[in-house]
């Protein structure tokens, strides 16, 4: 239970560091050697990437005044052995700006393994999947 409670604060730091636009911190929650895909399907190779690639995301957004209202549900934690989780988890865009006039929810799935480098849960892997109807 302990493990999943640090799991679940990890969680709790990433929503707080992406609606804050602090994706430096953010990218302190992987390893160096993450492996991320978008929902779009455009993989990062590195954590490098990862963080430069949504720094500029999040540049964008914030030029465009986006509701930062991303929330995410830790749906389950499975613990494979010690020092690595799979981990499923909901997450949901409330208010998501499309343009100026029109806002949609946006939802996904993300599929991540962690692991446990120096006592520390880090994301090595993500799988993110939109679930949403208007995919636009």
């Amino acid at each position: 239970m302990e493990q999943e409670k640090l799991i679940k604060e990890l969680f709790s730091k990433y929503v707080t560091y992406w609606n804050n636009h602090d994706i430096e911190n953010w990218g302190n929650l992987f390893t160096k050697d993450t492996k991320f895909i978008t929902w779009s399907g455009v993989m990062y190779a590195t954590n490098a990437e990862n963080i430069e690639q949504h720094d500029k995301a999040h540049q964008i957004l914030s030029k465009q005044n986006q509701n930062m209202k991303y929330h995410l549900d830790v749906l389950d934690i499975s613990l494979i052995r010690d020092g690595i989780a799979i981990v499923y988890a909901a997450w949901k865009w409330e208010d998501f700006k499309i343009d100026n006039l029109h806002t949609e929810l946006r939802t996904g799935i993300l599929t991540m393994l962690l692991l446990k480098e120096d006592g520390v849960w880090l994301i090595r892997s993500t799988q993110n999947t939109r679930t949403s109807e208007n995919l636009g």
